[in-house]
């Protein structure tokens, strides 16, 4: 008799440890579904051309492959650099089919802009100055029950690091106040040397500025892109992705090397994050 008792409280025990192995799994799903419905995946890239070409800044032609490689990669905001105007934006948000809204900053002392494109259509878009050029921020929600999210296209100088200085501070002062009430992110290309290899003129300040510029945006922001390695020809890490320094979940972060057509000389860096 007492077998027939212990086989039966086995039994029992086998029902109830399936039970309780199977609760882990299911809250998975659901963790899973509430992270993936609160991701933001965010894409910026420089379309220009190198500096030896006659007009560096980006070509129509190019754009039918900027276009698929966004509609690939599917980013809820793009950042770019180096476009012409509001015309060119134009011609690429036709190849777009219509899936993202999008603004050029206003005209500086610089005959290239920066843009910004999203998917939501009640996206505000709003140029800021930052010296003799301008940066677009673009705010928009990425999703309906998700915060508000603020995303700037940044371009700094190319040739000169006491410029981006200047740049990157007069950029994140008007950036981390808006960090009290929305997402900040800051994406482009900000030209950095950070290497005393890749320092050309060991008789200049350069990497000294570019190394104070870097430090002063982590005082702030979070390089999301740290781990993906050179997103330009020659070896360079200069195209960055900065995000709120507390955000819970980082997810996929790439550079795709594959992108770029033409004489372009830099390469998308795509970053996706779960608030």
């Amino acid at each position: 008799m007492w077998v027939k008792i212990v086989l039966l409280l086995l039994f029992c025990l086998m029902i109830l440890g399936a039970f309780h192995f199977a609760q882990p799994h299911e809250s998975a799903e659901a963790s899973t579904t509430s992270t993936a419905a609160h991701a933001l995946r965010l894409l910026t890239w420089n379309i220009g051309y190198a500096e030896l070409e006659d007009d560096t800044r980006a070509h129509d032609k190019d754009l039918p492959a900027v276009a698929d490689v966004i509609l690939r990669q599917d980013p809820d905001a793009v950042a770019l650099q180096e476009m012409t105007g509001s015309a060119q934006l134009n011609i690429l948000l036709g190849l777009l089919h219509g899936k993202y809204h999008g603004a050029v900053a206003q005209q500086g002392k610089e005959d290239r802009f920066e843009a910004v494109l999203v998917k939501d259509a009640s996206a505000s878009f709003v140029p800021v100055p930052v010296g003799g050029r301008y940066a677009l921020a673009a705010s928009f929600r990425p999703r309906a029950d998700s915060r508000d999210v603020l995303v700037l296209s940044a371009h700094a100088d190319a040739f000169n690091a006491a410029r981006r200085r200047s740049y990157t501070e007069a950029l994140i002062d008007w950036a981390q106040p808006r960090t009290q009430s929305t997402e900040v992110f800051i994406a482009g290309d900000f030209n950095f040397e950070l290497k005393a290899a890749k320092e050309t003129n060991l008789y200049t300040d350069n990497l000294k500025h570019d190394s104070e510029s870097y430090s002063h945006i982590l005082r702030y922001f979070r390089d999301l892109g740290r781990t993906a390695g050179d997103t330009a020809i020659n070896d360079r890490r200069i195209d960055y992705v900065f995000g709120p320094p507390a955000l819970p979940q980082i997810g996929r972060v790439e550079v795709l090397r594959n992108a770029a057509v033409g004489r372009m000389d830099h390469w998308p860096l795509l970053v996706e994050v779960g608030f």
